[in-house]
């Protein structure tokens, strides 16, 4: 995607956005109006609209088909999570925690809690892969993209608030203390390290932070072939000119968030008034528009951030995944772009910051089997000499990949380097609580019909599919559009793009002119509320 770990931090505008850039650590962002502290819940009428998600994605279909992530698995990396949220019940969640330690008692910090300051952005991330639709209220609640998956949480611990950090807290949540009670270590870096060395093919972060935090977690991801899917920045001058890893990372699938008009977030008649960051290396953009979600007390709320993206994006990849086993991540990487609706619109791909290769779309994922494409990383730069990592206004092309445009981080040399020592992550002591999802396809029919409405009325728009299986697969977004160069090792950019048999024919534009990605010095999270939340301090990537 993933920005400053506060939630609901004051906007001296007119939105309030949970999860914006610190000093420290970065996180997907969430924008929205201002509204009264205790808002009513949002009407069931509202409920139905802010749930155009379901049909927009073509979930209902997909689950006509049998898939709905039935022995699948991902790896979702967040603060925390509240395992008795009515979203949740039934689904089938192992939480991993005892990373980030309180730094007043030097006790780890709750994985699984009722606390929404430590878990409300972590349980609403993840409602959008398993929700079962039924909010606390027992009116409608988040339906989830992949109900039957398996959920492995690595609960990383929530951002250091401005309290906290004045009362002498270090920004970055420790997970060791020494004999002398000085903290040390990084709980996020762990914690991403043990999501991607987990045995999960995919997985889904909607935090963001420094390249330090997430660097090793990004070489090991391309050493065992481990998709990992991540929200980008959402709008706000708190974010501007911030890298956000690991969306900002090479072989990252980088989303951004869109309204059910199809415009990036910002511009969207659903959340607009923001100013769009982008990214240097954006793949592509998903719903995360006025999404059905829930609030830190546990009802449903409306909200909007690129934090919701990242997971129905990973789901549409993993139900892709599902349906075609023998297709390779780097395949379904293929696909995914060359399937968006700019893909298939111009019959060629190309790029731009906001959106990257365009909005996904899972039914077209889903109606052609991506084993027909190379089984080259289209979004993966390992050479310099790729026209991506040239920037708009150098005269020469970089001889080295510390100066690649696209991302620098991780390169090929390190990502062999890796796979050569195969160093094993120590990993923690699990929490472990699961059940079986049940009584969520129904409650897709039932809501169907209203859903169907909203798509009849024009408001559908194509999504972003991810695909959860373990296969070779790093992923880089490209930079831009207009030079196109033949190589073997770039996706197709001329008329055919969405044709298997033309992959792979010609390198991906060069786009015209971004700012590089500078790594941030914090953590956050990307998520903004339709209702401001008071007990919520921390940043992620929603809005």
């Amino acid at each position: 995607m993933h920005p400053k770990r506060e939630y609901i931090k004051r906007l001296q505008a007119s939105i309030q956005v949970k999860g914006f850039v610190t000093t420290a650590l970065t996180v997907a962002l969430l924008s929205v109006p201002p509204m009264a502290a205790h808002a009513a819940s949002p009407s069931g009428e509202e409920r139905t609209a802010a749930l155009w998600y379901v049909d927009a994605l073509g979930i209902p279909a997909a689950k006509a088909e049998g898939l709905t992530g039935k022995g699948m698995r991902i790896a979702v990396v967040d603060d925390g999570i509240n395992l008795q949220a009515s979203e949740l019940q039934g689904a089938n969640i192992n939480v991993h925690g005892n990373y980030c330690l309180n730094q007043d008692t030097g006790k780890p910090i709750p994985a699984d809690s009722p606390d929404g300051a430590i878990s409300q952005h972590g349980t609403s991330v993840v409602a959008m892969l398993v929700g079962n639709g039924r909010a606390s209220d027992g009116g409608l609640g988040t339906v989830g993209i992949v109900p039957d998956a398996q959920i492995d949480f690595y609960a990383a611990g929530p951002l250091v608030t401005e309290e906290q950090e004045a009362a002498g807290w270090d920004k970055i949540c420790p997970s060791s203390q020494g004999s002398d009670g000085a903290f040390s270590g990084d709980a996020w870096r762990n914690a991403m390290n043990d999501a991607v060395s987990s045995g999960a093919s995919f997985v889904s972060v909607s935090l963001a932070g420094s390249v330090t935090t997430f660097k090793q977690g990004l070489v090991d991801a391309g050493r065992l072939g481990v998709t990992v899917v991540a929200s980008a920045l959402n709008p706000g001058n708190d974010s501007l000119g911030v890298g956000a890893f690991p969306a900002a990372g090479n072989g990252t699938v980088a989303v951004n968030a869109v309204g059910r008009d199809n415009k990036v977030i910002g511009r969207s008649d659903g959340f607009g008034g923001g100013l769009q960051v982008g990214n240097g290396n954006m793949t592509v953009g998903a719903p995360g528009v006025r999404i059905l979600s829930m609030n830190a007390q546990w009802q449903p709320t409306i909200e909007h951030g690129t934090s919701y993206a990242a997971p129905l994006l990973t789901g549409a990849l993993v139900l892709t995944s599902q349906k075609y086993p023998k297709a390779t991540h780097n395949q379904l990487l293929q696909s995914l772009i060359n399937t968006t609706d700019k893909s298939l619109r111009d019959g060629a791909l190309s790029w731009e910051n906001d959106l990257g290769y365009g909005i996904a779309s899972l039914p077209e994922m889903l109606s052609r089997d991506p084993s027909g494409f190379p089984d080259v990383n289209p979004i993966f730069v390992d050479d310099p000499s790729d026209p991506r990592c040239k920037g708009p206004r150098s005269s020469a092309q970089p001889t080295t990949m510390e100066k690649c445009r696209w991302a620098q981080y991780p390169t090929a040399q390190e990502i062999k380097d890796a796979k050569s020592s195969s160093n094993p992550i120590a990993k923690p002591e699990d929490n472990t609580k699961k059940s079986q999802s049940s009584g969520f396809l129904t409650l897709i029919s039932a809501i169907g019909a209203g859903i169907v409405v909203l798509v009849a009325a024009g408001v559908s728009i194509p999504m972003l599919v991810r695909r959860r299986r373990r296969r070779s697969a790093t992923f880089v977004q490209v930079e831009g559009a207009g030079l196109q160069q033949t190589g073997p090792n770039y996706p197709v950019t001329g008329p055919g793009a969405g044709d298997p048999k033309n992959a792979g024919v010609q390198k991906a534009p060069i786009h015209p002119g971004s700012a590089p990605i500078r790594p941030a010095h914090g953590q956050g999270t990307n998520t903004l509320s339709d209702a401001p939340d008071s007990t919520r301090k921390t940043e992620r990537n929603e809005e």
